[in-house]
C-alpha cells in the first residue's frame, strides 16, 4: 500500500481577471474537501452584500466554520482578498 506523502511542487493555475471580480478565495484542501467552489462563493457574496467593512474577514470565518461542520479531517486556512477597485488596503 501506498503511503501518502506531501510535495514541494505547487499547483497553479493561471485564470483572466475582470472588472466584475469581487473576492478571491483562498484556501488549503480541509475547506476544499468538503465545501464546493459554488458554495463558498455564494457565503462570501453574503457576506460581501452585508456591506460590513470587514466582509472577508467575516467570509473566511465563516468557511471556516462551515468546514469544522461538515467535518473536514484536514486543516483548515482560508483567507478571503477583495478584488473590487478601490477596496484595497
Amino acid at each position: 500500500m501506498a503511503e501518502p506523502y506531501v510535495t514541494a511542487v505547487p499547483e497553479v493555475t493561471v485564470t483572466g481577471r475582470s472588472d466584475a471580480d469581487e473576492c478571491l478565495i483562498l484556501a488549503s484542501d480541509g475547506l476544499w474537501d468538503v465545501v464546493s467552489n459554488e458554495a463558498a462563493c455564494e457565503v462570501a457574496q453574503s457576506c460581501l452584500r452585508r456591506g460590513r467593512q470587514r466582509w472577508c474577514a467575516e467570509a473566511a470565518a465563516v468557511l471556516t466554520k462551515l468546514a469544522l461542520a461538515r467535518r473536514s479531517s484536514d486543516n483548515i486556512s482560508v483567507v478571503v482578498v477583495d478584488l473590487r477597485r478601490g477596496n484595497a488596503l
